[in-house]
């Protein structure tokens, strides 16, 4: 039954271990990726937005300066050049000093016509009184045209500039380097999947795209329409996720598209995604791992626990059992003192009436025998009286006494009361006590507990390693070097474990089998021994013998 609760204490701190640190471990990881995930998305739009608006200031500054350029070329050709309508050699000059920026240059008189041109095309006398640029152009003073095919029957744009003479406008167009104009547009960096190109509001590419579109071809992707100047958007281009970025520019004709790959622009988002998920992984693992063996630990140590709990409810009753037997002995003690004393009375009237008996005559050998009789009842009367008389006194629970103790006197006296039982089992036992052991101040009865105790510890580990032959025991006491007396038990029986000498004084601790030692016999003992001011220590060889030395205080010298 304890066995299944505690299974079930077991189940449930396995589970509350792995529960309880994996809620705030999943939440703190799912909050922090969310916010990382949500700041990280916040810089990826905030770049790409970026990267639209430099690379759309570049541009219209590019074209800005394209501007200026044909204006300050248009401002230096004389009037009256213009007025006479005559071919300029100024155009082919400028032409030659553009570095290349322009593909070519062409003068337009008021009437439409192109009276002066420098390029690789046929292009001179070429009327464009009814093209959109130049009508823009004279318009608004300047003009930059939408991708078209013109007289040349080739992709190109141009920018052109006005100016009025004598109220008639002349308009200097000059076509852009689609090369140079294709690099500065496609310059974009962005990852690996990042670009950059330019669509017309109709949808049609003014640059083209290096995931493929060429100039002039619709884009097929559906635009959102735009009133800001920049927007920032997802979408689904050929079968990929693309975040978007589109910001108007020339007077709102073109839409600068930088775009990137949703996988790609989130690249970071998604690898702390799968550094989260590794470290929800370990760190589940290493939870559940912990959390086994912790379990694991306390119900083991809880078993272990209830099963010492339980060895000490059986010591105590044992130990109650042999309080009851204690008291039980110290009433037989009382109930065999009583018999004792009457045959100790009865036995002192027969010797009264053997005087009178032997005064008559009386053969010597009948009475020399009668006498042997007599003297041995008396003889065993008085050792059994001394035996209850040790009952009686081992069994006390009376306030200790202290009394002065002559150890050449008290331990013989001791020793006698397990001498049968060693010798039963075949043990030696001796004593020895050097003329100069001092008298010691103790209890009496203390004293002998403590003796009796050590003594049939030594039977009792003498007795298991050799049985009933070979075994002894003795029983020493000496001076010591300060005046002490010291008492020492030893025997030749199974000695002690190196790993247990240091427990043999704790309380219930035995290392005897179970059911044959309570545990706390040497602990009373050395409480006992430093009650009365002294010390108790123990050696031991395993397989060789056991000392217990006692230190107690002399009190003379």
């Amino acid at each position: 039954m304890k066995k299944q609760v505690y299974r079930g204490v077991h189940k449930l701190l396995l589970v509350s271990m792995i529960i309880v640190p994996a809620i705030p471990l999943l939440l703190a990881v799912t909050i922090g990726y969310y916010s990382y995930s949500k700041t990280t998305e916040k810089l990826v739009v905030s770049a790409i937005r970026q990267s639209a608006i430099d690379h759309r200031d570049i541009i219209s500054v590019f074209l800005k300066e394209r501007q200026s350029d044909l204006q300050e070329y248009l401002n230096l050709i004389p009037p009256e050049h213009l007025k006479r309508g005559l071919e300029h050699e100024d155009i082919a000059l400028m032409y030659k000093y553009a570095g290349g920026v322009f593909q070519d240059l062409g003068l337009i008189a008021p009437d439409g016509v192109q009276v002066s041109y420098a390029g690789a095309y046929e292009l001179a006398e070429k009327k464009y009184l009814d093209a959109p640029w130049y009508q823009g152009a004279v318009k608004k003073g300047y003009y930059v045209s939408d991708v078209y095919l013109g007289y040349r029957n080739v992709p190109h744009f141009v920018v052109a500039v006005m100016k009025r003479i004598d109220g008639k406008p002349w308009v200097l167009r000059g076509t852009i380097n689609p090369d140079i104009f294709r690099k500065l547009v496609d310059g974009v960096k962005l990852g690996d999947t990042g670009e950059a190109y330019i669509v017309s509001q109709d949808g049609k590419f003014q640059t083209a795209r290096r995931s493929g579109g060429r100039l002039l071809e619709n884009d097929l992707f559906n635009y959102p329409f735009q009133k800001k100047n920049i927007m920032s958007f997802l979408g689904n281009d050929d079968g990929a996720d693309y975040l978007f970025t589109s910001a108007l520019m020339n007077d709102g004709k073109w839409r600068l598209i930088v775009r990137q790959k949703r996988v790609d622009a989130f690249r970071s988002t998604n690898n702390a995604g799968y550094t989260v998920l590794i470290i929800l992984l370990c760190g589940g693992a290493f939870i559940v791992v912990l959390a086994f063996f912790a379990s694991r630990k306390i119900y083991e140590t809880l078993e272990r626990q209830a099963g010492d709990v339980c060895a000490l409810e059986n010591q105590l009753m044992r130990a109650v059992r042999l309080a009851e037997l204690g008291e039980m002995s110290a009433g037989f003690a009382h109930e065999i003192n009583n018999p004792l004393q009457i045959m100790k009375s009865d036995l002192a009237l027969l010797e009264m009436v053997l005087e009178d008996v032997f005064s008559s005559n009386c053969d010597p050998v009948i009475r020399d025998e009668v006498q042997d009789i007599a003297d041995q009842l008396k003889l065993q009367i008085d050792r059994c009286a001394g035996i209850t008389r040790e009952i009686l006194n081992f069994g006390r629970s009376n306030k200790p006494e202290l009394q002065n103790i002559n150890l050449a006197v008290y331990l013989p006296g001791v020793g006698a009361m397990v001498e049968k039982k060693a010798v039963v089992h075949g043990i030696q036992m001796s004593c020895t006590i050097s003329p100069e052991t001092p008298l010691i101040e103790a209890d009496p009865g203390q004293l002998q507990q403590v003796m009796v105790n050590l003594l049939n510890n030594a039977i009792h580990a003498v007795i298991d390693r050799h049985g009933s032959e070979g075994g002894k025991v003795r029983v020493d006491a000496a001076r010591g070097a300060d005046g002490s007396a010291v008492i020492k038990v030893s025997d030749n029986g199974t000695g002690i474990s190196p790993d247990y000498l240091n427990k043999v004084f704790v309380p219930f601790f035995s290392t005897k089998a179970p059911g044959k030692g309570t545990g706390l016999g040497l602990s009373v003992c050395h409480t006992i021994i430093t009650s009365l001011g002294g010390d108790l220590i123990v050696e031991s060889v395993k397989n060789e013998g056991t000392v217990f030395t006692i230190t107690l205080p002399g009190i003379n010298n």
